[in-house]
């Protein structure tokens, strides 16, 4: 469909004998009983489109921030609460945001009023189960980037390019949704590669999908006028867009970034793969999607979002497995920074923290290497190119056992794509499924 908002489906509230008629719009239930952070929700025009549609098959190509995830999330739960012995799944690229799905639903579930939602009986991180008046269930689950199988019902995909394996999921979601025509498939994602099933669902290869494009000014939340945007955005340069109708995070986004990255991320624009140095192929290989911060974790990780604290670095020591290993790329004050720690563990590269900041002096980012090196970190190699020189010939004089500075030129830029690309073969780098790194 055009990138246009749909035609809002919420109508006026009805007098108290056709409540329940009215209420039983998916959109107008999500907006008169649900709440979000304390406020009542208000529904942009295509996520109210999108929850009252009974299309069987939907796809949406989505801005990151514009509610995509939420949207299908709370398509499935209305159905769970008004369809008896309701079966959905949500399959995310990997764990942390398949739990999410099931966090999204249960606060739906709180916030709606007693009298209209269903016993929950059981509640774990990757299940949510309800029982009805006469004692049937129903249920929701959640799966990192694995096939749906098992008996039929919906299903719900997030961020389909970005899972290993997304033919399988995708051709194991419509067999699942085929046994009967009620079963709905929903997929819902931002562009990658021009390539594999997403890519094919946008470009119309399977007419039988009701198609969504979601930019960045289609969300309330981004843009300042959504409904003049739909009419006038998609005719101006980015920046002229950005400029008359985002809103002022929108803009700190833009400002922070590519623009090639910006128009991917929140324009719909598809990338082209062929220039990258590997493949998606190859790097979902070695993308672990059950990861987290605790010991039983398959890949025990930590993001860090700033400084690193007391609590990360002794974290860091508790986690370690082996051999600390790191990479650091210095920024001047107003850009980020970059610290990556990797763990080698019987002949494999496992990344263990990875700890962005923005703002800092050069003196502050040699104290967090200080630290990193304090707390076990081996060998640390540090971009000395450019304005990197000085930080990274301080650092070498002082730890010389430890750190090395590396100048990127065409042909050391060369030898380092080799090894990566060989150790990503041998499936010898192991790190998250996550959207940002990947």
């Amino acid at each position: 469909m055009p990138r246009k908002a749909p035609a809002m489906v919420i109508k006026s509230r009805p007098g108290p004998g056709r409540l329940s008629d009215w209420l039983s719009d998916p959109a107008n239930f999500a907006e008169a009983l649900f709440d979000l952070d304390g406020a009542p929700v208000r529904l942009d025009p295509w996520q109210a489109d999108l929850l009252s549609s009974d299309a069987k098959l939907s796809v949406l190509l989505k801005s990151r921030r514009v509610g995509g995830s939420w949207a299908m999330t709370a398509r499935m739960f209305i159905r769970s609460q008004t369809i008896p012995r309701y079966s959905g799944v949500f399959v995310s690229m990997n764990r942390e945001e398949a739990r999410g799905k099931i966090e999204y639903t249960d606060e739906m579930h709180e916030s709606l009023p007693g009298s209209w939602k269903l016993k929950r009986v059981a509640r774990s991180k990757d299940e949510i189960v309800f029982i009805d008046s006469r004692g049937r269930r129903s249920a929701l689950k959640s799966l990192a980037a694995k096939a749906p199988r098992g008996r039929g019902g919906d299903v719900g995909i997030s961020e389909l390019p970005h899972c290993l394996n997304a033919k399988s999921i995708y051709e194991g979601a419509l067999h699942v949704t085929a046994r009967k025509q009620g079963h709905q498939l929903t997929v819902e994602s931002t562009p990658l590669g021009k390539g594999g099933p997403f890519y094919d669902l946008c470009r119309g290869r399977y007419p039988q999908f009701r198609r969504y494009e979601i930019p960045w000014w289609l969300c309330s939340a981004l843009c300042v006028d959504i409904e003049n945007a739909s009419i006038e955005a998609p005719t101006m340069t980015t920046v002229e867009r950005v400029t008359r109708f985002g809103r002022p995070a929108l803009q700190s986004i833009y400002s922070s970034m590519p623009q090639p990255a910006f128009k991917q991320e929140s324009e719909l624009e598809f990338i082209e793969m062929e220039s990258a140095a590997f493949s998606m192929e190859l790097l979902l290989k070695c993308a672990e999607p059950e990861f987290g911060d605790t010991p039983n974790s398959h890949l025990v990780f930590r993001r860090v979002n700033g400084v690193p604290s007391d609590s990360d670095w002794a974290w860091l020591g508790h986690s370690r497995k082996g051999i600390l290993m790191a990479g650091y790329d210095p920024a001047r004050k107003n850009d980020k920074a970059a610290l990556v720690i990797v763990d080698k563990v019987k002949g494999k590269m496992e990344t263990r923290m990875i700890a962005v900041s923005c703002g800092l002096t050069f003196r502050k980012q040699k104290e967090i290497i200080d630290i990193a090196i304090k707390s076990g970190v081996c060998s640390l190699r540090i971009d000395s190119t450019g304005m990197g020189m000085d930080i990274s010939e301080r650092l070498e004089a002082e730890y010389p056992e430890t750190v090395k500075g590396i100048t990127f030129t065409a042909k050391s830029k060369q030898k380092m794509i080799a090894g990566a690309y060989n150790a990503l073969t041998d499936m010898a780098l192991i790190f998250p499924a996550d959207r940002d790194l990947l």
